[in-house]
C-alpha cells in the first residue's frame, strides 16, 4: 500500500452506530436511473411535510382521520 497526495474519491456512506459515533462505510458506484431518484426524493419530501404539518399516518400507509 502506498501513501498518495491524492484524495481518496471513492463513494461512502456515513452511518451513525448504536452508541453514537459514527462510520464510513464505502459503497459501490452504479448509476442510479433518474426516475428512482425522482421518487426517492418525493417520498422523503412528503415524509418531511408530514412530520412538520403533523399528518399521522398508520401502518398501512392511511391516514386516520380520528384521534383514538
Amino acid at each position: 500500500m502506498g501513501i498518495s497526495n491524492l484524495p481518496d474519491r471513492r463513494s461512502v456512506a456515513v452511518v451513525v452506530t448504536a452508541d453514537g459515533r459514527r462510520a464510513y462505510v464505502p459503497v459501490e458506484t452504479r448509476e442510479v436511473p433518474v426516475l428512482s431518484l425522482i421518487r426517492s426524493i418525493l417520498v422523503g419530501l412528503e415524509d418531511l411535510i408530514g412530520l412538520i404539518a403533523g399528518n399521522r399516518r398508520e401502518h398501512g400507509g392511511t391516514r386516520r382521520s380520528d384521534r383514538s
